[in-house]
């Protein structure tokens, strides 16, 4: 890997707190790739509020519902629910969130989330992340549990 492209892996840790295996090999592939997916990324999900629509919580609560609707990656729905708790949310938003995608995508997308729920519930999350805010009122302290 270039230094160049450690460089752009770097910025993206800076932001989100960890890479994933597609950061990486987006960045051994071509710098370009990782450069711009991380400027798009970036933006959309953390940029400035000013101009925005949606605030930071409200954008991590649609990323918890497009990545449970999509039967994404467990490490995005995990990552956008932890984000979206820092942000104000509440764990029954979050599970709404879900929740609500399991209607057009089906159940069992909204079970392999709730799944993820009941993992970060017991400590078992898969990305590495500064979990002090979201797990202050944890997952289960909620009256409605997943």
């Amino acid at each position: 890997m270039t230094p160049e492209a450690q460089a752009e892996l770097d910025k993206i840790r800076a932001v989100r707190g960890y890479t994933l295996p597609l950061h990486e090999v987006m960045a051994e592939a071509n710098v370009e790739f990782i450069r711009r997916y991380g400027e798009l990324a970036s933006y959309t999900i953390f940029g400035s509020a000013e101009g925005r629509a949606l605030d930071l919580k409200t954008r991590f609560l649609v990323m918890v519902g497009i990545t449970t609707a999509v039967k994404g990656d467990r490490e995005g729905i995990e990552w956008a629910s932890l984000r979206a708790v820092q942000n104000g949310a509440t764990w029954q938003e979050v599970y709404e969130a879900a929740f609500l995608a399991g209607l057009p995508a089906g159940f069992p997308a909204f079970e392999a989330a709730a799944r993820v729920f009941q993992d970060l519930k017991k400590g078992h999350g898969l990305v590495p992340q500064d979990l002090s805010a979201a797990t202050q009122q944890g997952p289960s302290s909620d009256s409605h549990e997943v």
